[in-house]
């Protein structure tokens, strides 16, 4: 290693040794984890990989065109990156007070780019085409080993430019509605990924072969040129193979001289987004009174707001997406549910509106008008989704051909809505996530409060509000009994209407007493309490790690999936081990994996528990308290 680096330049020998310095003593405790199972999963991607490029099939382009196909995803994982994973530890600014020449500096930063788990995992994926090459021929094998290094510094450095231009889109609006769709995509991707496979499989073109469009497309972008090259290689096309490998080693240039150039640049301004000027204020009906002026106030907020742009696209783009995915292996059977999963999907995207605004609370508790903010903030909420919901409602489910879905998605809409309007506000109270205000945040639009845990707990605690209705929709099938399905429709409205009158009523009180703490929390960052220390013995975080893994794997792919796919009459295997089943074992076998995945998920949980009571710090502001973020 130490040879290895002596020969570099002296700045990326330094760049380096930061890089691992920091991921030394970063990678602890719950980030360590989180790398251990991100590699674990990153390393079972990287040899799928490869095994496909070992599998032998009827028609002899299948393999090399889903080569093509995977590496245009690897090449899209690594674009999307910086928007999901946030910017690299060594970045362009720290080193803005140094005279070291930009081109050098983007050298640098390029090889320390490499010292990561993800390049490492993206090249043992990449040698899948140096295995494929060996099928072909010792001239492929020759023209793989330098398209294999091409591929990767290509992907990193296409990264690192997409970053940029990233940060750059991202403060619009337009940009912010393209980062919401591309995290919903990611989202729908990592839970619904199986979908694709299913829909190859069920398409048949593993034994057909695609279709020259898709071989030539996946070929056409510069993911594909290395395949390009060996393909010609061993074919002795040796100009094609030569220019695919020249137009990769030229792109490369092209990406660095790009990249170097915008590390010098200043930092760009804030986009202010104006508004209309001169209306005057609605004097009565919905917008008159104090509530009526915040409502007012939050409307142009979710309209201005890049941050609130991005709120409402992604759980609109993570709804449509999920459900819509079936229809590539021609399923309807979840089109129904995208407005529901829409609802949801919005409650857990709104979970810290307060910690969105930053500092401003201070205005809300000066004029004492936290009932009419909490109240505002709710009727804005429903009257930014509510509409879109109820359009995907009725288009989705008319689209289905499903009538029996209609009473189920009337009574289920209203309640999710309205526990959702209900729940958003009081988990942005009671679980506050500080981040810098608007006017200070970063270039990457994820790098805000850190709302991982609360959207978690309201993903799963905003499907509460719709067990009343789906109780009596439940009684309603199983005695197939009309009457009580369409009872389930006024119970939902009911259920909504006192959920959020409820939940915002405890939300305006929790902030009338808590608002000078939370105020605190958002200028410090720090809570005015001592900081409890939750100490939880490493046994019982690998536990609980495996648990939350196995369990969802057992729980929805091995259970509830095939459960839905035998109860609707859908027949296809994938990876579904009830599937392959004779028939009458079918059944058990998927409801003995519920209960297999719900008792992992107990596991989990329980291991995740402290087992020795909260140690509260000696100095709170020792050392470790947390750095000012903003002040007023």
């Amino acid at each position: 290693m130490a040879g290895v680096l002596s020969a570099l330049p002296a700045e990326v020998r330094i760049l380096i040794r930061m890089k691992v310095a920091i991921l030394r003593h970063s990678m602890t405790g719950g980030k360590a984890a989180l790398m251990v199972v991100g590699g674990t999963l990153g390393l079972g991607l990287a040899a799928g990989t490869i095994w496909l490029s070992l599998v032998r099939t009827a028609h002899p382009t299948v393999v090399a065109d889903l080569l093509a196909a995977v590496y245009l995803m690897w090449t899209l994982g690594w674009v999307a990156g910086p928007v999901w994973g946030g910017s690299s530890p060594l970045r362009a600014d720290h080193f803005g007070l140094l005279s070291v020449p930009r081109r050098r500096l983007a050298v640098g930063l390029l090889g320390a780019a490499f010292v990561a788990v993800t390049a490492a995992v993206t090249l043992l994926a990449f040698l899948s085409l140096l295995v494929y090459a060996a099928r072909l021929g010792p001239a492929a094998v020759l023209v793989a080993v330098p398209a294999v290094v091409l591929q990767l510094v290509f992907v990193v450095l296409l990264s690192r430019v997409v970053a940029v231009v990233f940060g750059v889109v991202a403060k619009s609006r337009t940009g912010a509605a393209f980062t919401g769709v591309l995290v919903a995509a990611m989202m729908v991707l990592a839970q619904s990924g199986w979908m694709v496979a299913v829909a190859i499989q069920v398409s048949g073109v593993l034994t057909t072969g695609f279709g020259p469009g898709f071989a030539g497309t996946v070929r056409a972008v510069p993911s594909g040129w290395g395949l390009v090259a060996v393909e010609s290689a061993a074919q002795e096309r040796w100009w094609w193979a030569l220019g695919a490998l020249a137009g990769l080693a030229l792109l490369i240039v092209l990406l660095l001289l790009a990249w170097s150039r915008s590390l010098g640049t200043p930092r760009r301004a804030r986009t202010t987004i104006r508004g209309s000027r001169g209306l005057a204020a609605a004097g009565r009906g919905l917008f008159a009174g104090r509530t009526g002026a915040v409502l007012r106030k939050e409307l142009r907020t979710w309209w201005r707001d890049p941050l609130r742009t991005q709120t409402v696209f992604v759980p609109l783009a993570w709804a449509l997406g999920t459900t819509l995915l079936p229809l590539t292996f021609g399923e309807k059977v979840l089109l129904p549910w995208a407005a529901p999963a829409l609802a949801v999907m919005a409650g857990a995207s709104a979970v810290n509106l307060y910690g969105q605004d930053g500092t401003a609370l201070w205005l809300t508790l000066l004029t004492g008008s936290e009932r009419a903010d909490v109240r505002g903030r709710q009727l804005a909420y429903l009257l930014v989704f509510g509409p879109v919901t109820v359009a995907v409602a009725v288009v989705c489910t008319a689209w289905s051909g499903l009538a029996w879905a209609w009473p189920w998605v009337l009574a289920l809409v209203p309640a999710l809505l309205g526990g959702g309007a209900g729940l958003a506000v009081l988990m942005s109270v009671v679980a506050l996530a500080p981040g810098p205000d608007a006017h200070k945040r970063p270039e990457n639009p994820l790098e805000h409060g850190d709302t991982t845990g609360q959207a978690n707990v309201m993903f799963w605690g905003g499907l509460l509000p719709a067990v009343p209705a789906a109780t009596v929709l439940a009684l309603g099938t199983v005695y197939d009994n009309a009457f009580l399905l369409w009872a389930g429709v006024p119970v939902g409205v009911a259920t909504g209407v006192l959920l959020a009158w409820w939940l915002g009523r405890v939300a305006s009180g929790r902030l009338r007493a808590r608002g000078p703490e939370l105020l605190l929390l958002m200028r410090t960052g720090r809570s005015s309490k001592p900081v409890v220390r939750i100490e939880v013995p490493k046994q019982g975080v690998w536990t609980s790690l495996v648990g939350w893994t196995l369990g969802s794997i057992a729980l929805f792919p091995q259970g509830l999936v095939p459960l839905v796919f035998l109860l609707v009459g859908v027949d296809v295997k994938s990876w579904f081990l009830a599937m392959y089943l004779p028939g009458p074992y079918r059944l058990p076998v998927a409801a003995a994996m519920v209960l297999v995945g719900s008792w992992l998920y107990y596991i989990a949980i329980r291991a995740g528990l402290p087992k020795k009571r909260p140690v509260a710090p000696e100095d709170p502001s020792g050392e470790d308290a947390p750095r000012e973020l903003e002040s007023v």
